[in-house]
C-alpha cells in the first residue's frame, strides 16, 4: 500500500507540473509546443533517473516509484501528443504534422539516451 501512496504523491506533483508547463508554452503559437516540451523534458528526465538507478543499485526503490512511476508517469503526456498530432493532421499541413511527430520522437529518443549516459556517470 505504501508503494501506491508514494506513486500517487509523485503523480500529483507530475500532473500539476505538466499542466503548468504546457499552459505556459502553449500560449506562444498555435502548435502544441507545451506538449512537445513536456514530452522531451520527460524523456531526458526519465533517462537520467533510470541511468542513476542503474549506476546506484543500492538506492531505495521508493525513489523510483516517486520519480519515475508517479512523477514522470503523470508529467509526460504521450496520449496528449497523439491527440494533438491527430488534430494537426486534420487542421494543419501534412508537413507540420510530420515535423511535430518527428521532433517529438527523434529528440525524445536522443535525450533519453543522453540522460541514461549522464545518469550512469554520476
Amino acid at each position: 500500500m505504501e508503494k501506491y501512496i508514494i506513486i500517487a504523491f509523485g503523480g500529483a506533483i507530475g500532473a500539476v507540473a505538466r499542466v503548468a508547463l504546457g499552459e505556459a508554452l502553449s500560449k506562444w503559437d498555435a502548435l502544441p509546443y507545451g506538449t512537445m516540451a513536456v514530452n522531451i523534458i520527460g524523456c531526458l528526465l526519465i533517462g537520467l533517473i533510470a541511468g542513476l538507478y542503474m549506476a546506484h543499485l543500492e538506492w531505495p526503490q521508493w525513489g523510483k516509484y516517486l520519480l519515475i512511476a508517479g512523477g514522470l508517469g503523470a508529467f509526460t503526456t504521450f496520449s496528449t501528443f497523439i491527440l494533438d498530432l491527430l488534430e494537426l493532421m486534420t487542421t494543419a499541413s501534412l508537413l507540420d504534422s510530420l515535423i511535430y511527430s518527428g521532433l517529438q520522437i527523434g529528440v525524445g529518443l536522443l535525450l533519453c539516451a543522453i540522460g541514461i549516459q549522464i545518469g550512469r556517470l554520476l
